[in-house]
């Protein structure tokens, strides 16, 4: 259990960079917990309550939870096949995830053409791919990147795209409009993606779509649908994390300088996330090909049969629960 809160804490406070990355070590880590506690009781539901508040953003985290019980539920009609199933189930979710990843990426990487210059946000494991893949194929490209503020997670993208030899500008967040007329093409990912085509994504996703639209430049979000919330479809609404660091946002230098002002009458606010519409993306890259924002409530449909046969995760989690007791 001691390992399992680490991870969460992990995922939490985002020591794990990229949201499938931390939703795959969630699902392995609820494995090992399963696997430690065969004889034992374990509370499933607040297991699961605890995993999803860790990242209530992700989606991500609550699909592939729901497929993990899903490929147990297919395994298992007894307390002990269920035990005996989790190894391949966690097999499964992880070979799922690579296909999708691996598919929408090369997808991706069909879009970039010799000469390009690419901006990309935040860090993203399936962009950096479709980068790799376009270099793969010996096109010249360079890519802009923004220091993603809170977190900075874009200088190490930066960083890895100047190891690979690639031409790479790090630019402040603010700076995306006035470099916006060198870039030919947005790849960013997405931490959810709505019902109605919206994307939830790391916060300055949304001014840069903006940007991007104004200056006629194209947007695509290279995402696995595991990152698909189907329960938008029936109005629930995707919560939006903020943080209380100040030390994110104030210089180090000037701490010390305005630590007795903070909480008094200097608030510090630093979202991490926040929505685009869909009117400001070109397109959405799944493993399924590339699909129009407007669009997504067909693949609802599509996908989990929409309204009729929506199997939500605590549906699922009760069936895995009622056969362990």
């Amino acid at each position: 259990m001691r390992a399992y809160e680490r991870t969460l804490t992990e995922a939490r406070e985002f020591r794990i960079l990229g949201s499938t990355e931390a939703a795959i070590e969630v699902v392995r880590a609820l494995a090992r917990v399963f696997d430690s506690c065969r004889k034992q009781p374990i509370n499933m539901e607040e297991l699961v309550r605890s995993a999803i508040s860790a990242r209530p953003t992700s989606q991500a985290v609550r699909n592939l939870l729901m497929l993990f019980f899903e490929k147990l539920l297919e395994k298992a009609s007894t307390p002990s096949e269920i035990t005996a199933g989790v190894s391949e189930a966690v097999r499964e979710v992880e070979n799922y995830v690579a296909r999708a990843r691996d598919t929408a990426s090369e997808l991706a990487s069909r879009r970039i053409e010799d000469g390009d210059t690419i901006m990309t946000h935040s860090y993203s494991t399936t962009v950096l791919k479709a980068i790799n893949k376009a270099l793969e194929r010996g096109l010249n490209i360079s890519v802009y990147v923004t220091e993603s503020r809170p977190g900075g997670e874009g200088k190490l993208v930066a960083s890895y795209l100047g190891k690979r030899g690639v031409k790479t500008f790090l630019v402040v967040d603010s700076a995306v409009r006035y470099v916006m007329k060198s870039v030919d093409k947005v790849l960013v990912s997405a931490e959810a993606i709505a019902a109605n085509g919206a994307v939830v994504n790391k916060v300055g996703t949304s001014a840069l779509a903006l940007a991007a639209k104004e200056a006629r430049v194209r947007v695509y979000v290279v995402s696995g649908l595991y990152k698909f919330g189907t329960e938008t479809v029936f109005g629930e609404l995707v919560t939006i994390e903020e943080i209380e660091k100040p030390g994110l946002v104030i210089p180090t230098e000037r701490a010390g300088e305005l630590a007795p002002f903070i909480g008094r009458n200097l608030y510090v606010r630093t979202p991490l996330y926040d929505v685009t519409p869909p009117e400001y993306i070109d397109a959405i890259v799944t493993e399924r090909g590339l699909i129009a924002p407007q669009a997504a409530i067909y693949l609802a449909r599509e996908l989990v049969g929409w309204p009729k046969a929506h199997r939500s995760l605590e549906v699922i989690l009760a069936e895995v629960t009622s056969l362990w007791r």
